[in-house]
């Protein structure tokens, strides 16, 4: 269930406008906490989303908010068709960026967002625009400082929605998430942070850090699986000597190491992982089932 502040971050709709909705129209009534707060279903959620797409786009609420889910996807999908329909969504996400909107960019990922189930968004949206950004700012088309704006504003959307997930049982398994020294890239460790979210409670440690605070966090959060990103390729000697001392580590003994990234595969492809323990993850799919399958085993 999602808090009224969940629905407002998520769909970009201010509460007011939910609590005028919820008054005047049927088909918009969220379930009551025990102490009176609202609580929206999943359901409620992705109708609450369509509704703000579709009145963005002209549709006049009073007329259809009484329409079922099913109708509402049908609508936005006839207008998705239509010949003046908006550009592709990568296309739109570009443009946003280009133009310094970082506001319009946030809006688009968080649409998308409600609209696609976790995998899908990281693998059919995040990754190819991130990968899209990072060409043109090497073709230089885009400066740095677009590139980190953009960037920062797939963290803000991710780590917010993996808060919102949050477990706090601390009988669920725990995953925790870094890259090594010289390894700045986070783009991996985050979206698969996202996509386990559900499952795993999930410690975000972030990039480019020395093994020895790795290894120290580990000592108190106790991780059951640590997921190191690796990006640059091949690796530079210093992030691999991390790597090592990660693996090495008493305080670690009992954690498995998955790392993942074109820098991983380089080192697996060349014998370059310092350990055994240090599973290889081909992909975003392959992270994605392995850890389905790890809370099944487990």
């Amino acid at each position: 269930m999602y808090s009224i502040k969940a629905i407002t971050t998520l769909t970009g709709l201010p509460a007011e406008t939910l609590r005028a909705w919820e008054r005047r129209y049927i088909g918009i009534s969220p379930a009551r906490s025990d102490n009176g707060r609202r609580l929206y279903s999943q359901q409620e959620l992705e109708k609450l989303t369509l509704l703000a797409q579709l009145t963005r786009n002209g549709h006049t609420i009073s007329k259809i908010a009484g329409l079922s889910v099913d109708a509402l996807r049908n609508l936005q999908q006839r207008a998705q068709l239509s010949p003046n329909s908006s550009p592709p969504l990568l296309d739109q996400i570009i443009e946003a960026v280009m133009d310094y909107r970082i506001d319009r960019c946030e809006q688009i990922l968080k649409r998308a967002l409600l609209a696609s189930e976790p995998l899908d968004y990281a693998r059919d949206i995040l990754l190819p625009a991130l990968k899209k950004i990072g060409e043109l700012w090497y073709e230089e088309k885009l400066n740095i400082a677009q590139e980190h704006m953009f960037t920062c504003c797939v963290q803000r959307i991710v780590l917010s929605m993996v808060n919102n997930l949050r477990i706090t049982s601390g009988h669920s398994p725990a995953m925790m998430f870094a890259t090594p020294s010289h390894e700045p890239h986070e783009c991996g460790i985050l979206l698969s942070c996202l996509l386990a979210a559900e499952n795993y409670r999930c410690y975000y440690l972030g990039g480019n850090l020395p093994g020895k605070d790795i290894v120290e966090a580990a000592k108190h959060l106790q991780p059951d699986i640590i997921i190191i990103g690796l990006v640059k390729t091949p690796p530079e000697a210093e992030t691999i000597a991390q790597l090592n001392i990660i693996a090495a580590a008493p305080e670690t003994a009992s954690s498995r190491i998955w790392t993942g990234g074109s820098g991983a595969q380089y080192c697996h492809d060349h014998a370059l992982l310092p350990s055994p323990r240090c599973e290889l993850i081909a992909d975003i799919d392959d992270f994605y089932n392995k850890a389905q399958q790890w809370i099944v085993e487990d």
